[in-house]
């Protein structure tokens, strides 16, 4: 898998089923329009520039894309408008509003930019083109807005499915000599070789909760638990949603009882990630609970000797889940003066040529081709491209709670930290994030 910066930028930058003819005469939406009816589909041979907005993380994944579809659309030109990583977000809304905006851009803030009529209601072109037959609602539902609240509602956000895989990497050193002859089905399956680890003297998890990153392994309990759509609606704010239930306290407890056993390193409050990397190529550990971005951070002479496979669920026959950041969705400006063919641009992206890309660049994609099934022996690139592919099946997304409210995201280590150290009981933990998520509310 090729180690590209954009897997990082992704993090910091985040946060009808036929194809029709054209829907109606005329040449490109109105620029003024953020809700355009009158929409075109065969623009594919009008001359066209299109402006992309992109961090510079990111330039060289999305400069393949716009190569790509230039390839195939040779008649309307992509052209990059590349900001600084740490200044992508500040400047983005500015030049949305700005008289020459971007046609396209990722969008941090999808529902103040709606509300400020900053973006394009793409409810035409989905229609139009059948995005809503060809992208997981898991996936699509994020780039909805309605009365202020993400998940459903009106379309801004069109593209495919593409991005990093949260899940269990096990060394396969460490799995041989612990007797794991296939992945693990269920939760109790995957306690049951930790048990094992332990008892040979083998670190089972390694952990870093300095920085508060077991909230990985947390979150994908909670997905577990609570179900992918619940922890989204936390998330993405839904009235009613709530962190405080049996089943958020039954993962939290889960994590305690891992814990309290010793499942990860003992120093695991006192070291980052970074560290932690270096652990587990060192061979200090049989697991570790992150994202495929960590396979650009593993030295090279660990390639090959690592794997990784979505969180097994609760129970056997269960749907995989795991938390990703789309990588092949954008918005279209409301002052775009061409829409028409940055819609073109976001058909493509559903394109097994725009997955070919993505993969390429070391994200998973739903409409890759040539998938293998997902199997211990498996080599990574293959086994993350299927895991993705099964979380797709299983329309399993979903995003981390810390992506909530600030409140959630300053306050979720600490308690993990607690957590883990015997310092707080899984009910005072729940309690208290929902406390947080209320407060932010």
């Amino acid at each position: 898998m090729r180690r590209l910066r954009a897997l990082g930028a992704t993090a910091a930058i985040v946060a009808v089923a036929s194809v029709s003819a054209c829907a109606g005469p005329g040449g490109e939406a109105p620029a003024t329009d953020a809700s355009p009816t009158n929409v075109r589909t065969d623009v594919g041979e009008q001359e066209a520039t299109v402006t992309l907005f992109t961090a510079a993380g990111l330039e060289d994944y999305q400069q393949a894309l716009a190569d790509a579809f230039m390839k195939k659309h040779p008649a309307i030109t992509v052209e990059l408008q590349v900001e600084a990583d740490n200044n992508y977000n500040t400047v983005l809304p500015r030049l949305l509003a700005s008289d020459s905006p971007p046609d396209l851009a990722l969008v941090g803030d999808l529902s103040g930019a709606v509300r400020d009529g900053l973006v394009t209601n793409l409810d035409a072109y989905d229609a139009a083109y059948g995005w809503s037959e060809k992208v997981p609602a898991s996936v699509l539902d994020a780039g909805r807005v309605q009365g202020g609240e993400i998940g459903s509602g009106s379309l801004y956000v069109g593209g495919g499915a593409a991005g990093p895989l949260a899940g269990v990497f096990y060394n396969r050193d460490l799995a041989e000599k612990v007797g794991m002859t296939k992945i693990p089905q269920t939760l109790d399956e995957w306690e049951a070789v930790m048990a094992t680890a332990k008892s040979m003297g083998i670190t089972p998890i390694v952990a870093s909760n300095a920085d508060g990153l077991i909230g990985h392994l947390y979150n994908l309990l909670l997905g577990d638990y609570m179900g992918a759509q619940s922890v989204l609606d936390v998330a993405w704010r839904k009235p009613g949603a709530s962190l405080d239930t049996t089943e958020a306290t039954e993962a939290t407890a889960r994590l305690q009882k891992w814990a309290d056993a010793g499942y990860f390193n003992t120093d695991a409050n006192a070291i980052n990630q970074d560290a932690s990397y270096g652990r587990f190529a060192a061979g200090e550990g049989l697991f570790m609970v992150q994202g495929t971005w960590m396979t650009q951070s593993l030295p090279k002479s660990f390639d090959g000797k690592y794997g990784v496979f979505p969180i097994p669920p609760v129970e056997a026959g269960g749907p995989p889940i795991s938390m990703t950041a789309n990588t092949l969705a954008f918005s279209i400006a409301a002052r775009s003066d061409h829409k028409d063919s940055a819609a073109l641009f976001l058909d493509f992206l559903t394109s097994p040529e725009a997955a070919a890309v993505a993969t390429d660049n070391g994200y998973p994609a739903a409409n890759a081709t040539d998938q293998d099934p997902l199997t211990l022996d498996a080599d990574v690139e293959s086994q993350v491209q299927a895991g993705y592919a099964a979380v797709t099946a299983s329309d399993g997304f979903f995003t981390w709670i810390q992506n909530s409210v600030p409140a959630v995201n300053t306050d979720l280590p600490a308690q993990l930290q607690l957590l883990i150290s015997g310092k707080a009981e899984p009910e005072d933990v729940v309690e208290h994030l929902q406390k947080s998520y209320q407060s932010g509310l």
